[in-house]
């Protein structure tokens, strides 16, 4: 059985936004900042890191406020 998210994050769309790389992050960023969605899988697939806290696991406002954090310490302009 496959999940949602499973099921966005292997699409073909999907895996282009992460093939497009670093240039793409602020796009994701400030698209967490408009309406939070599951953008953590390509964000951590691009950039390596991984901000979300395990407390934060499953929260999907806390995990993007987690990313966009990240992103304003690490020189991303949103």
């Amino acid at each position: 059985m496959m999940s949602l998210v499973s099921k966005m994050v292997i699409h073909p769309a999907y895996q282009r936004i992460i093939g497009m790389g670093q240039p793409v992050v602020p796009l994701i960023l400030r698209e967490l900042e408009q309406e939070p969605d599951h953008w953590f899988w390509a964000l951590q697939s691009i950039t390596g890191a991984n901000s979300v806290k395990t407390e934060q696991r499953g929260r999907l406002t806390e995990m993007a406020g987690a990313w966009i954090q990240w992103g304003k310490e690490h020189g991303y302009r949103l």
